[in-house]
């Protein structure tokens, strides 16, 4: 629909509808980061954003931020300091986000067929956030 412009990183069509949304994705690096000690001022900025959208009424409820956000902050966090010393170009950081998203969506496309082939083929495989678990 081009009747109206969407934000990048916030809301999301199945985690909407309450007066305050959650990506359970982001709730859980959120909780990595801050277990870990991790500071993140583009996650903080995206938090602001959504709960300003709501002060501002431009929202009927406070947006989740969802795991776009996550994946584009790590990577901004990753490549700032080269950015704003000049070190990379715009047309750099452009191309990385995009390498960048589409290694995260090949990962998920991995994970759900390796769901459908060890849990049978039932299509709603997917894993509650709550058997989540880190990793690395």
């Amino acid at each position: 629909n081009l009747d109206y412009a969407k934000l990048p990183c916030v809301n999301h069509p199945v985690f909407k509808g309450k007066d305050v949304n959650y990506d359970p994705r982001e709730v859980f690096v959120s909780g990595l980061f801050k277990e870990k000690g991790i500071n993140n001022v583009f996650l903080e900025f995206y938090h602001s954003l959504v709960q300003a959208l709501f002060k501002a009424k431009v929202s009927k409820n406070v947006y989740c931020v969802n795991i776009d956000a996550v994946i584009a902050v790590i990577l901004l966090k990753i490549v700032w300091t080269d950015f704003s010393g000049g070190k990379l170009k715009e047309e750099d950081i452009e191309s990385a986000s995009f390498a960048t998203f589409l290694f995260g969506r090949m990962i998920g496309c991995a994970a759900e067929i390796d769901d459908h082939t060890s849990r049978g083929k039932n299509m709603d495989t997917r894993t509650p956030a709550s058997k989540c678990s880190y990793v690395g």
